[in-house]
């Protein structure tokens, strides 16, 4: 008999999976997170891991929503800038006073090349989510972040049990979601 998913509302069969995939990766990390066999430094590791997890299914679930929600080819990005035409006159090596137009430019945007943070706001703009879950899954976003070590200035030591239900109950907010 196969076993129940945690996601029986997504009905994305190869999604649902992957999901119930990572899930079950993710209660193998928190038991090897409070185990009394590892250091604290693997355990805030395993914490780690399990954060980024966790991300990984918030981010899956959200990018769910918005497909149903949104239609690929109505996704869009407007960028604007400011094109110099002309100089008219050097004031100094900082400061000139020009003649130029803002240009405004539209990208298509595809599902595929989305990250958290796209997604985030993408659900905010189309209703999917509060501002106030908007502001979580931003927390979340920026403790998995620190994955990218090269981009870290201080010395990673320490992912904590709260960091962790934090990043749970964001996830069980997401779950619950129209």
């Amino acid at each position: 008999m196969p076993k129940a998913s945690n996601f029986p509302f997504i009905t994305d069969d190869v999604l649902r999976e992957n999901l119930d995939i990572a899930f079950d990766h993710l209660t193998e990390l928190i038991l090897l997170s409070e185990s009394p066999k590892y250091n604290p430094v693997l355990k805030s590791s395993f914490r780690k891991t399990t954060i980024i997890y966790t991300a990984s299914i918030i981010e899956a679930i959200l990018l769910w929503f918005l497909k149903k929600k949104v239609k690929e080819v109505d996704l869009k990005r407007e960028t604007k800038r400011f094109k110099i035409e002309k100089e008219i006159y050097q004031i100094s090596d900082a400061e000139k006073i020009v003649l130029g137009k803002d240009v405004t430019t539209v990208e298509q945007i595809k599902f595929s090349k989305l990250n958290l943070a796209d997604i985030n706001t993408l659900c905010k703009e189309n209703g999917i989510i509060t501002d106030s879950i908007f502001k979580k899954v931003n927390k979340v976003r920026e403790l998995r972040n620190k994955l990218h070590i090269g981009t870290l200035t201080v010395i990673e030591k320490d992912y904590s049990k709260k960091d962790l239900e934090f990043v749970f109950s964001v996830a069980r907010e997401i779950k619950k979601l129209p």
